[in-house]
């Protein structure tokens, strides 16, 4: 049976029940895989080539050495690669072995079906997580957070600073409407992300004239936990937002949204230089926190000029969404970048050869891996390949001379560094025996300081004016 037809056997409307029904499966796919998930290690593919009818050695490894997904540390898949997942499948009883073939055994097509499930059911939930409508709806929630917090505590404190910073944040739901009516609804996605600069605008504006104003008559300003406390809150959901946004803007195409992801962005700078500003408070530096200000500012008008000189292109026939940069766009960045430097390395190639290699590679991912192939942007692709090939062959990282891409000294050295990273990934991820779960315990250990700063706030607050 060809695993892409694993969707008719197990149709949608079926999944969740089927789920029920292979209630340990959690169990038996932590068992044969030996990271802690499928969609990060490449042993799932080899397992599916197989039960696609793949068995000769010879044409797994040719397969393999070409697979993409974007959810894995791995460059690329070696010789060497294949032959430990033959060892690693025989010894868990997955496979059985003949001098030039593989086959599955009933476990190990058992373990595929598993995992196509556990996969599929994952993909379904991403995508409807990552969608313009939940990030909206995400985005919404985190402002009501912030500014009722800030203006809550700005009462509390008699804190006008923060009561007004509370009202400033509430300004953002017109972001909202903008990017849902204007961008979403009317589909005038240029416009709404205009629109958002220009308030990004404004708002670098006001801080330079606040801040020119703030250096020449500097007021005292009076640390408090709670300013502390709601400015790395701040840092956190901004920077989860400005993840969000930028991953999802990339994706669905839409402008908008990677234009406020430019925004969120913005905001984790603002909330930067307010602790910094804090900080130095804390030793009566108050001139500090005016010429971080002045230099946020300065970055603000910056990325928003840069962000409009991308959009420009958009009358032209080259404009390419992802001339956009944003910070969600390194997920593809570092995994395009390691697959084209280790394909090179690894074999003599030319340009057409590679990007075809990645065509098939990253069709095989998306039949296995789904969402996780691309990691949900449906518009990567050899077009997109070849931008990051063009800017390394610009940047000097390879060179290309009779239609042959080779790597420089340059391009060698950001190789074996990719490879490093690849391997300490690899072995952290091995997954052999239970170990402490040390995200439970970094949320009880980041639980416990957050009580004893609340508890003891107005001690600490004294402490700081005591300076």
């Amino acid at each position: 049976m060809n695993a892409s037809k694993l969707k008719s056997k197990f149709p949608e409307s079926e999944r969740k029940e089927l789920r029920r029904k292979y209630h340990k499966f959690e169990r038996i796919i932590r068992k044969n895989y030996t990271t802690k998930e499928p969609h990060t290690s490449y042993l799932y593919g080899f397992l599916s080539l197989i039960y696609d009818g793949i068995t000769s050695i010879t044409e797994l490894k040719s397969k393999m050495r070409k697979f993409f997904i974007s959810t894995t540390s791995q460059l690329v898949v070696e010789e060497q690669d294949v032959m430990e997942f033959i060892k690693t499948a025989k010894d868990k009883n997955l496979i059985i072995v003949d001098p030039n073939s593989v086959k599955l055994s009933d476990e190990g097509e058992k373990l595929v079906e598993l995992t196509y499930l556990q996969t599929t059911q994952i993909t379904h939930y991403m995508r409807r997580l990552l969608s313009e409508k939940a990030v909206l709806i995400l985005t919404t929630i985190c402002l009501v957070i912030l500014s009722s917090l800030k203006i809550f505590i700005g009462f509390q404190l008699s804190s006008q600073g923060l009561i007004s910073e509370g009202f400033e944040n509430l300004s953002d739901f017109i972001k909202i409407i903008i990017i849902f009516l204007i961008g979403i609804k009317l589909g005038k996605d240029k416009i709404a992300s205009v629109l958002i600069i220009l308030t990004m605008f404004i708002t670098g504006g006001i801080m330079i004239w606040s801040s020119i104003e703030a250096l020449f008559n500097l007021t005292p300003i009076f640390p408090t936990v709670q300013a502390f406390l709601i400015s790395f809150l701040s840092i956190v959901l901004n920077w989860g937002l400005m993840w969000a946004k930028g991953v999802v803007g990339r994706t669905s195409g839409n402008l908008s949204l990677l234009s406020d992801s430019k925004d969120s962005q913005l905001n984790v700078m603002i909330s930067i230089g307010v602790i910094i500003g804090l900080i130095f408070s804390i030793f009566k530096y108050y001139f500090v926190d005016a010429l971080v200000g002045l230099i946020i500012a300065v970055i603000i008008f910056k990325e928003g000029i840069e962000f409009l000189w991308g959009l420009r292109k958009m009358e032209e026939k080259e404009f390419d969404i992802s001339d956009i940069k944003v910070y969600g766009d390194n997920l593809y960045k570092n995994r395009l970048t390691g697959y084209i430097l280790a394909s090179i390395r690894r074999e003599r190639i030319i340009r057409s050869e590679l990007l075809e290699n990645f065509k098939q590679g990253l069709s095989l991912g998306r039949v296995y891996y789904q969402g996780f192939a691309d990691f949900f942007y449906k518009d990567l692709g050899p077009k997109i390949a070849e931008k990051y090939l063009n800017k390394l062959i610009k940047d000097k990282y390879i060179k290309e001379e009779n239609g042959e891409l080779s790597l420089t000294l340059k391009g060698l050295k950001a190789f074996y560094e990719a490879k490093a990273k690849e391997y300490q990934s690899r072995a952290k991820d091995i997954y052999y025996k239970r170990k402490p779960r040390m995200g439970a315990i970094y949320c009880i250990i980041i639980l416990i300081i957050l009580i004893f700063l609340i508890v003891f706030a107005n001690d600490i607050n004294l402490w700081f004016q005591s300076f």
